[in-house]
């Protein structure tokens, strides 16, 4: 009795122990040959939400949405390489199976021993991936992985894209400094549009634990478009689509926006600035977590500017959670969207988890197309397992 008490204590600390992770650590120095890992992630929900708007919106069904999932492959190639590549098997937005991205981590020279003192704080990412702006992406779900994310839906205002680009990380002693260069595009090549501009993003970040029972991190990033770019890519480069099926889309709208839910200054700038801060706290069971987005850009020659805020807090118990999340976007043209999210949700195990998520989104202003206010509620349960 006392060895089965002692292991559930183990599991027990071992959940709360778990917490938030941010960037992945470096790749094992030990190599003893090629060796493939093969993961796949598997996510449905079971909807139940109602909206209203000042024009006919579609009928929401209380049902389950399509459930998607991932197939992603890790090889070790050599001491300190490792490549990893990510697949949609299934996806809100496509039906068919396609390469999300892949990309070259390279924590070790080994055909270079002179660079071996560097490389003990040297991270180098290359290939087709999300450039590391910000914090808030650590916490989003992709497609069907979503263990990161403790609620349903990501940001109102979510950065993510896959472009082809490289980023040198240094690490030492819980200070993080990056910076990288991407094409700005996830398509840059389609008619032999090549280009010529790059586009630049970087990252401060400190990470400490100042004791057992507190850790601190902050950060702060920045992502630069040059001026007469041929259209940008940031915050609507998740194709996969997003929770919340169907939410405000009007009864005679054509096509599914497969978007729906999230609000932000879209894609195609040809000059942009944005900068993001950040800050997480925990303390014993308890993460808070915060974001202050600012951007400015300029989108078929109109000035936008948004500005993004949210605060989450999640106290963990065990293999349990619960937690809210507030996050407000509003833009240069007086209008604003606002969401609570409050729920929870159980570690069945490691690679197991459900997870219920009430969400009330408020609109003022013309944020949603032809639609001048309104809002969406309800209740939207989660199951996921991720290996």
């Amino acid at each position: 009795m006392k060895k089965v008490s002692l292991i559930f204590a183990v599991l027990f600390m071992a959940v709360i122990a778990s917490g938030q992770n941010f960037e992945q650590p470096k790749v094992a120095k030990d190599f003893d040959g090629v060796k493939v890992k093969v993961g796949g992630d598997f996510a449905i929900q079971l909807q139940s939400l109602d909206h209203e708007a000042s024009v006919e919106l579609v009928e929401l069904n209380h049902n389950f949405n399509l459930p998607t999932a991932n197939l992603s492959l890790t090889a070790k190639l050599a001491p300190g390489i490792q490549l990893y590549m990510n697949n949609y098997l299934s996806s809100r937005h496509h039906n068919e199976a396609w390469v999300e991205g892949g990309y070259l981590t390279i924590d070790q020279l080994p055909f270079l021993p002179a660079a071996n003192s560097i490389m003990e704080y040297l991270t180098i990412k290359a290939g087709v991936m999300n450039p590391n702006y910000g914090d808030a992406h650590f916490y989003r779900s992709n497609n069907a992985a979503v263990l990161n994310n403790p609620f349903v839906g990501n940001w109102i205002m979510d950065n993510f894209t896959t472009n082809p680009g490289i980023e040198f990380m240094y690490r030492n002693k819980g200070f993080l400094a990056l910076v990288g260069t991407n094409n700005g595009r996830m398509n840059y090549g389609r008619g032999n549009d090549i280009g010529e501009d790059l586009v630049f993003n970087w990252k401060l970040a400190y990470d400490t634990d100042i004791n057992e029972d507190l850790r601190i991190r902050a950060s702060f990033s920045g992502y630069h478009v040059g001026e007469g770019h041929s259209g940008s890519y940031l915050w609507d480069g998740d194709r996969a689509g997003a929770r919340y099926y169907n939410v405000m889309q009007t009864a005679d709208a054509e096509g599914d926006n497969f978007r729906s839910g999230r609000w932000s200054p879209g894609s195609g700038q040809s000059e942009m600035n944005s900068y993001m801060a950040n800050l997480f706290v925990k303390f014993h069971g308890l993460e808070v977590f915060g974001i202050y987005e600012n951007m400015k850009g300029v989108k078929r020659d109109e000035d936008q500017h948004y500005t993004q805020t949210a605060l989450q807090a999640i106290y963990r118990i065990g293999s349990f959670y619960v937690g809210t999340r507030l996050n407000k976007v509003s833009d240069n043209e007086d209008s604003k969207v606002t969401r609570t999210n409050i729920g929870g949700g159980w570690y069945m195990t490691n690679n197991v988890l459900v997870k219920l998520d009430y969400v009330n989104q408020e609109y003022e202003g013309p944020a949603h197309g032809a639609i001048d206010g309104g809002n969406f509620n309800g209740l939207v349960l989660e199951a996921a397992i991720s290996f």
